[in-house]
């Protein structure tokens, strides 16, 4: 939702909260709103799907936090449709916002880009109908609506397919069958904003007795142990990715063009700029790994001319002589490396179990430093392939 400045005490509110000192505003949002029974499509929510909306919701508005530390989260749906059926299978957190509202970074729209090409990618391998078909998020103590904001946002989703479906999670709203939750289309998208709106049949594919009891199980997962994970996630950030990667780069620099940044959005066109993984020209290559680099160049180009003489006595004294040397220029770095791998493997294996409820720039941190170190390992093992010498006849 949108932000409004309070012009009493400066405080950020949103849509719903400035509706309650305007009786129009509020007689618009009831107004858009109307129940209606189901249209014959049978839409079913999974419980995968319920699951990473609960678990990464409670993170941020639940009854053990103060309401005024009470924040909005957003996310997407996959799933499928059929000519009678419309099935969510996943939400994917995306973002954390405000108490008024969430805003998007460059993170999301890359990570967007990524799901939407990887499920298309799954429903062409495993032979499914899977894509995003809407978004979810959150109104934590607000109830069912959508504000103006959230309707251009789902335009965004229906005009495309207009069975885009949108979801709204309250937890305050969770109580005796209600499973806090409601469905939402826009009933006339070519009004755009204007459109009223439906709040729409939604079935589960678990009785609700039991959706609720997992998902009490859930909850109480998070309210046990996600501090930790937010503290594990914070030590990878800072220690590993921020100090120890860099350090590694500043003493043993391998990578050409390196960046602490994994994606960029170039500001004329707003396409996205990745973060090369491809070898550079020599020229382009940090000093160290030049230095090795011109080693091997000239230590083959020396072997070569050996060999083509026949001088193997020599040949082969001179072969182990450079790859020792080269190995042992490279032990050091492959020992920094190691204990990097190491460090990381242990926080995994602690934030891992939890990996759905994390939003895009959680799950990016961790695959930014995931892909520096298969970079470094990389180029590590293509040195060490060098330095074996083996020269061609």
């Amino acid at each position: 939702m949108p932000k409004f400045k309070n012009k009493h005490n400066n405080k950020k509110t949103s849509y719903y909260e400035k509706s309650l000192e305007t009786p129009e505003l509020t007689q618009f949002l009831k107004g858009k709103e109307k129940k209606k029974k189901s249209n014959g499509i049978k839409l079913i929510l999974k419980w995968k799907a319920y699951k990473r909306i609960i678990g990464y919701s409670y993170r941020y508005a639940n009854n053990r936090l103060s309401e005024n530390k009470w924040r909005e989260v957003y996310g997407i749906l996959i799933g499928s449709i059929d000519d009678n059926k419309e099935i969510i299978k996943d939400a994917v957190p995306m973002v954390v916002g405000d108490r008024a509202g969430v805003q998007y970074e460059s993170k999301q729209y890359v990570d967007m880009a990524q799901i939407d090409a990887s499920t298309y990618e799954r429903a062409i391998r495993d032979k499914k109908k899977d894509f995003i078909i809407g978004w979810w998020h959150t109104h934590p103590g607000f109830g069912f609506f959508f504000s103006p904001i959230d309707c251009l946002t789902q335009l965004g989703y229906q005009i495309p397919n207009s069975r885009a479906i949108g979801l709204v999670f309250d937890h305050t709203k969770k109580k005796d069958k209600n499973l806090g939750i409601a469905a939402i289309q826009l009933r006339e998208p070519d009004k755009g904003i204007r459109s009223a709106y439906d709040i729409v049949e939604l079935d589960y594919e678990l009785k609700i007795e039991d959706m609720k009891e997992k998902n009490n199980n859930i909850i109480e997962k998070i309210k046990q142990n996600m501090e930790e994970i937010e503290k594990r996630l914070s030590y990878c950030k800072n220690i590993i990715g921020q100090k120890a990667i860099t350090k590694l780069q500043e003493r043993f620099a391998l990578i050409p063009d390196f960046d602490n940044d994994f994606a960029k959005i170039n500001e004329e066109d707003r396409s996205y700029i990745w973060d090369d993984l491809s070898e550079t020209k020599e020229a382009e290559l940090p000093e160290f790994r030049k230095e090795i680099e011109n080693q091997i160049k000239t230590n083959t180009e020396v072997l070569r001319k050996l060999k083509s003489k026949e001088e193997m006595e020599e040949f082969n004294e001179k072969k182990e002589k450079f790859k020792k040397k080269v190995l042992q220029q490279l032990e050091e770095p492959k020992k920094f490396l190691e204990t990097i791998l190491e460090d990381f493997k242990d926080q995994l294996k602690i934030v891992f179990p939890y990996y759905d409820y994390l939003d895009t720039s959680e799950r990016k941190l961790l695959e930014f430093i995931d892909q520096k170190i298969h970079q470094y390992h990389d180029i590590l093992d293509l040195l060490e392939s060098k330095a074996q010498f083996e020269i061609e006849n």
